[in-house]
């Protein structure tokens, strides 16, 4: 363990008794201290979930970023282990990547970024690790000058490696530094120490002007990446954010390099989701995003609560006639009890039908927060103390659908049509909750969720 990583631990452990806890999350895994943004590293790896993430601990806001680490049985309940992995130049982070088993050890692959008097470099290193609670330094594993002229070298981050075959394949966001364009950039290697330039995918509408934070799970029969753009424009209902996150569907070819895509559809319509990762070590499909945005004020620090950021519930893809799905991870429903009444507790699933057009609303002592159908299914955030309430709303038209809500103190997580389309946002609410029901709204079920 470096010097860095150990004051760190120490500073930690000394000084999260000074975190505000008005606002702090229950089942949903947030910082001990400090500012969280994108997960990193995701894998299930020895019997546990070990779940990295972007971690400053000196501040709530980005800084020299260090791996912080959860481990976790079930994706809800979850373990702090303080940081994982921080170079120990003094002039680098630990940016975003993603993580995969080989010979019996965690292997991470991580963003080394470096600003100094000299500029910026973004380069692949990987680090390893037995038991997955502290990295070694790592080693550089690609030289970016082998990447194609038009195809930026210092905004080049966030892989995400992959085995297929025979062959490792290293997803990285990147940009077409020509066109202003955001890319996917595919490295491979036999041997992942190793690795080469295989080709790249896009420019896409929907990468903005830089590409992050790509993933890549093969689902149903079909291709999926997960991955998210900076600066995308608003297209009609889309792209809402500065930056958002998509699904690329479609089938990739590593042979050819070429991948025929069926479609690229936005992940979330709300304004606190990006940057989101598949877990790697299980069949299953699990994803979890950064349950915030960039570019916004952040009340747990405008308030000097002392942490900022936390992780969206872990959902399970998949696709139903060709159409993806996002539902909570199933052990969620472990940690729900009965609840009498129309009683709504701060941290509650609530699922019920809409009929036709019909509101639910969530009442605090100074906001409320709607979720409405006035033919599509909306979030209205308006009437919070959060500092940038909005209204988003689906793409599809929901007459008759089912709907399922999970709040968990400062967070909002909409559910629409068994996962058809999501709407997730922050809350910050004072007081009891209440619910005001009007419009065709039916077979309202509430169930606590407990704590981790």
């Amino acid at each position: 363990m470096t010097d860095k990583i150990k004051s760190a631990n120490k500073y930690i452990e000394k000084s999260r008794c000074t975190v505000n806890n008005e606002y702090r999350l229950r089942y949903h895994m947030m910082p001990p201290i400090g500012w969280l943004n994108d997960p990193n590293g995701l894998i299930y790896f020895n019997g546990k979930y070990h779940l990295y993430y972007q971690f400053n601990p000196y501040a709530s806001e980005p800084g020299k970023m260090f791996w912080g680490h959860f481990v976790s049985d079930d994706l809800i309940g979850y373990f702090d282990d303080g940081v994982a992995l921080k170079p120990d130049m003094e002039d680098a982070s630990a940016y975003s990547g993603g993580a995969i088993e080989i010979g019996g050890k965690i292997h991470a692959f991580y963003t080394l970024h470096r600003e100094n008097e000299n500029g910026k470099t973004e380069e692949v290193y990987k680090a390893t690790s037995s038991l997955g609670f502290c990295f070694d330094q790592g080693v550089k594993v690609f030289d970016n000058g082998e990447l194609p002229q038009n195809v930026c070298r210092t905004d080049f981050r966030d892989p995400c490696p992959v085995k297929v075959g025979d062959t490792y394949y290293v997803f990285v966001g990147g940009k077409d530094r020509i066109l202003n364009k955001g890319l996917i950039i595919v490295l491979r290697g036999d041997d992942p120490s190793h690795l080469q330039y295989a080709f790249t995918l896009g420019p896409y509408y929907e990468l903005g002007d830089m590409g992050e934070c790509p993933s890549y799970f093969r689902i149903g029969g079909k291709d999926v990446i997960v991955v998210s753009g900076c600066n995308v424009p608003a297209r009609g209902n889309d792209f809402k954010n500065i930056n958002s996150s998509v699904f690329i569907v479609g089938d990739l070819d590593f042979g050819k390099g070429e991948m025929q895509i069926d479609y690229i559809r936005e992940i979330d319509k709300g304004d606190s989701f990006y940057a989101p990762q598949f877990i790697r070590g299980t069949d299953t499909p699990v994803m979890i995003g950064w349950l915030e945005m960039w570019e916004r004020k952040y009340p747990t620090r405008e308030k000097n609560h002392g942490w900022v950021g936390a992780f969206s519930i872990p959902r399970e893809i998949s696709f139903e006639n060709g159409q993806i799905l996002q539902k909570p991870v199933k052990n969620l429903q472990n940690h729900m009890l009965p609840v009498k009444g129309k009683t709504v507790p701060r941290c509650a699933s609530i699922t019920f039908r809409f009929g036709g057009e019909g509101e639910f609303k969530i009442k605090g002592a100074d906001g409320e927060v709607t979720v409405g159908n006035d033919g599509s299914v909306y979030l209205d955030t308006n009437l919070t103390n959060n500092l940038f309430g909005c209204v988003r709303k689906t793409n599809g038209v929901y007459k008759d659908c089912e709907v399922q809500i999970l709040l968990d103190v400062s967070s909002i997580e909409v559910f629409v049509d068994g996962g058809r389309e999501v709407i997730s946002s922050r809350i910050y609410i004072d007081g009891d909750y209440t619910a005001e029901v009007s419009g065709n709204i039916s077979q309202i079920l509430i169930k606590e969720i407990g704590e981790k």
